[in-house]
């Protein structure tokens, strides 16, 4: 059973990684067009909704990681 928490909490730190990564990039060259002058300045509030929701995300991942509980579950198994 513990071999499966650490499974789980595996998958979960991945899964974090895998919603920094999704959010964060998208909201920095978001954040890098609107500096450049190639994005109006309104994008940067889309940059930032983003990586609002992708700390969220994130956070909450590393939460379930930490407790071993797999990304799609609410509790250990």
């Amino acid at each position: 059973m513990a071999f499966r928490n650490i499974l789980d909490g595996a998958a979960s730190f991945g899964a974090a990684l895998v919603t920094s990564a999704i959010c964060g990039l998208p909201a920095w060259f978001t954040v890098a067009a609107v500096r450049a002058g190639v994005a109006p300045i309104w994008a940067y509030a889309t940059a930032a909704g983003l990586g609002v929701i992708g700390v969220i995300l994130t956070l909450a991942f590393v939460r379930k990681g930490l407790a071993g509980v797999a990304p799609t579950r609410q509790r250990r198994r």
